[in-house]
Parts: C-alpha cells; structure tokens; sequence
C-alpha cells in the first residue's frame, strides 16, 4: 500500500524520488529522517505532502531558533494543574500529541528544547515535559536544517536521525515544470493501519544471503576507509534495508535494497560522499555506475557557457546516453528515467548552442522518441 503514497507524491513534487523514498523508509522503519538543504528547496512542502497522503495521521510542525519557548514546543503550561501545585503541559496538537512531526531549523534549538528531544526522538518515544513524563505516539520525526550541526555538543541529536539526506534544487531540466506545471494535490491514500502494516512486515522479512555477505563487505570497505559507523547504527541499518524491500515489494532482502543506507551508515558529514560511493559500488554496481554518468552529465552541461563548449557538452551527453542505454538490459529500473534525464539534457544543451526557446527543443528535435 505505501507503494500507492510513493507514486502518489511522485506526481505531486518534482525530482523528489529520493526523498520521498527516505521518508517513507523512516516510516516504515520508525526510524527518523534528517533534509539538509537550502532554504526554498522544498523540505517542509515534502513532509506535509507525505502527512496528508497519510488518513488519520496526527501531524505537528515547529520551527526551533534558541528562544523558543518550551511552551511551543509542549503545549501551554496548565492553569489548573498551577492551582494543585503542578507544572504542566497542555500536550494536545503539540510535538507530543502525533504519529508524525517535523522539526524545521533542528539544530538551533535551545540545549533545553535539544536535551527534552533527544528523549523524545529515542526509541522509547517519551519526554520529561514539566514534571511528566509523556509516552508520544510518534512513528517518525523529520529534521531539516540549511546546514549541518557545526558544534560537537549536538553530535548527540544528529545521530538521532538515523535517515539523513541532502536536499539539491531542482535540475534546470526540472524548472520548467516546477514553473508551469500544475501539480495535483495529495490526498489520502494509505491509512496509519497500512503503515503498521508495513513496519510488521518488514520486521519479519528475511535477508538473502547475498545480502548478508554484501552488508558485511560493506562494513569492511567503510572500515578500511576509515568510517566507522556505530554498533547502533549498525544494527538499525538492516531495519531500513528491509523497509526498503517492503517498499519494493520483495519477498527478501537483496544487495540493491542495501543501497538506501548510503544516507545511514556514516556517522560525521565529511563521510558521507565516500560512505555512499563505497555502499553503491557494492549494493548496485549498475546503480553506481548510472550516479557516476549523471555527474559527469552535471559537470558537462555546467562548465558548458558558449556555443562550442555546448556542442562539445552535447557531443559527451551523447557518449553518457549510450552508455546508459546499454545498462538498461540489466534490468536496472533507474536506468530507463536516466536515459530520459540525459536525453533531454542533451535537447536543451542542442537548443541554447543553436539559439531554439529549450521549451519547444524537444519536440522540434524529436528527443523524446
């Protein structure tokens, strides 16, 4: 069933596949999920898109900054408890009164608010709120932040979010349709019983024995490279890795599901490029190698700024087409969108060197047959 939310917020935000995908594997997992991203690139229209595919869902949003009070955080204080010399919270709509909160600027919290959730996001889900302490009914949290935390006493929230992924603007290929195209609302599709659903499955499903041996050989190759992931990370790694397969469909685990934890199994930032190239390589080595030709797409088409540089770009988006052609007979799902991506790279880089509107390039250039 939340294959059916997946495709459902795939029609409705744009080059967002990856992240849509790592916030339903938090979901599935009970796991969280930290967006690193620039302001505008869509992180909080991303987690209200996925609450409101979600039927009955509670969902609460808060924007942290170090004066935030505690009473935005947990509710306002309780008049009547104040008259029997209680302090507490009225906890109704707040972060501990849903099935699904995000948390926008995570890091700039107070260090009271930040110490309050590292409970609150822990695996029991509960939190000393005034002289309570609070059970939430929390399934997943997501975090998001224009930067990485940059201070050493808040390792302890960033390893909270066990999912964590960089979220990059849209492709100029995409800014066409985000400008113009009218994009359908969400709305309902799964309920929060399809979602326990999903996490019940995924905590029976089985790992292949190929993917047991391409887990632990990851493992080694991010030792030898020096990154050390946690035993706790370690161990919640293969929860994720089977919400992937869940989400798929899959009977088992198999190596390619292992390819989700490229936003897992790292513990400092400056490891995540390396982490993710090594887990790649081995998880799905025809998945790497079609990263690595959208790179090179990248690279081309943006150090292209005049007429011969364009051609020239062209010229090489047509080496990566064909490349990328070829592994579509491997099966590999990704293959065939990457084809596309290039192909009408390949149009607007043709269009700007001959001086054709890029809008009307594909269809005077017949790119998309």
């Amino acid at each position: 069933m939340l294959a059916n939310l997946r495709t459902t917020l795939n029609a409705s935000l744009i080059e967002r596949e990856s992240e849509i995908d790592a916030l339903l594997l938090g979901l599935i997992a009970r796991e969280h999920v930290l967006l690193i991203g620039p302001p505008g690139t869509g992180k909080s229209l991303l987690c209200r898109s996925v609450a409101a595919g979600i039927g009955g869902a509670r969902y609460c949003e808060r924007l942290l900054s170090p004066t935030t009070p505690p009473e935005s955080i947990f509710g306002p204080i309780s008049l009547s408890a104040l008259r029997e010399d209680r302090y507490e919270h009225v906890g109704a709509g707040s972060v501990t009164d849903c099935e699904l909160l995000f948390l926008d600027e995570v890091f700039r919290g107070s260090d009271a608010i930040r110490d309050t959730m590292l409970h609150l996001l822990g695996p029991e889900r509960q939190a000393q709120v005034g002289t309570q302490q609070v059970q939430a009914p929390l399934i997943s949290a997501v975090g998001a932040s224009n930067s990485w935390a940059d201070t050493a006493d808040q390792a302890a929230i960033l390893d909270r979010w066990l999912i964590r992924r960089v979220v990059r603007p849209v492709s100029p290929q995409g800014r066409q349709a985000l400008l113009f195209d009218v994009l359908p609302p969400v709305a309902p599709v799964v309920t929060l019983g399809d979602v326990e659903a999903a996490h019940a499955a995924s905590r029976c499903l089985a790992l292949s024995d190929e993917a047991k041996a391409a887990l632990l050989s990851i493992l080694d190759e991010l030792h030898g490279a020096g990154i050390c992931p946690s035993d706790r990370r370690c161990r919640k790694a293969v929860s994720v890795a089977r919400a992937a397969a869940v989400l798929d469909g899959a009977m088992d685990v198999q190596p390619a599901h292992l390819e989700c934890l490229a936003d897992v199994l790292w513990d400092l930032p400056e490891h995540a490029d390396k982490a993710g190239e090594i887990i790649r390589q081995i998880a799905n080595p025809v998945g790497a190698r079609l990263t690595e030709i959208l790179r090179e797409v990248d690279e081309a088409v943006s150090e292209a700024t005049d007429v011969s540089e364009r051609m020239a770009a062209v010229k090489k988006l047509e080496a990566s087409e064909a490349e990328a052609v070829k592994l579509k007979a491997s099966a590999n799902g990704r293959a065939e969108k990457v084809v596309t991506y290039i192909r009408r790279e390949r149009v607007r880089m043709q269009a700007l060197a001959l001086g054709i509107d890029p809008a009307k390039a594909e269809a005077i250039l017949g790119a998309s047959k």
